[in-house]
């Protein structure tokens, strides 16, 4: 009798511990973020310049352009970033797959294989036709 007092007050006192201490033992288990510059490729088949798109890191917000084919983006190693239109292109939704942060990344649109893109340079057409 005296052992399952003991072995049920361990049991309480353990677990009561593990409550008020989760989020410092969580911390001391969880991967620490990585802050990097990714540095992303952009591989185009299509009618536009690398300069109508944009990088945009959706966690934080932050955002790079394209120069050269080329963008640096400082973010955090595994965020999703996403391929977006350049603002400056009001009225032009995009809807490109996200990809996880990586230091060196290639992205590649492909116009003749992908139906969103060609809704977005249909959409261009139409934006710049008016």
């Amino acid at each position: 009798m005296k052992n399952l007092i003991t072995i049920s007050l361990l049991l309480i006192v353990s677990n009561a511990t593990t409550y008020w201490f989760s989020s410092d033992i969580s911390a001391i288990f969880a991967q620490p973020e990585v802050p990097i510059i990714a540095k992303i490729q952009l591989e185009l088949n299509c009618e536009l310049m690398t300069k109508s798109f944009i990088v945009v890191d959706l966690l934080t917000k932050k955002s790079a352009s394209f120069n050269l084919s080329k963008a640096y983006l400082q973010t955090v190693e595994g965020n999703p970033l996403q391929v977006q239109m350049n603002p400056k292109f009001s009225g032009v939704v995009t809807d490109f797959k996200p990809h996880n942060a990586k230091k060196e990344m290639k992205i590649e649109l492909d116009c003749n294989m992908s139906n969103r893109l060609k809704n977005t340079l249909d959409s261009l057409r139409n934006t710049f036709s008016n």
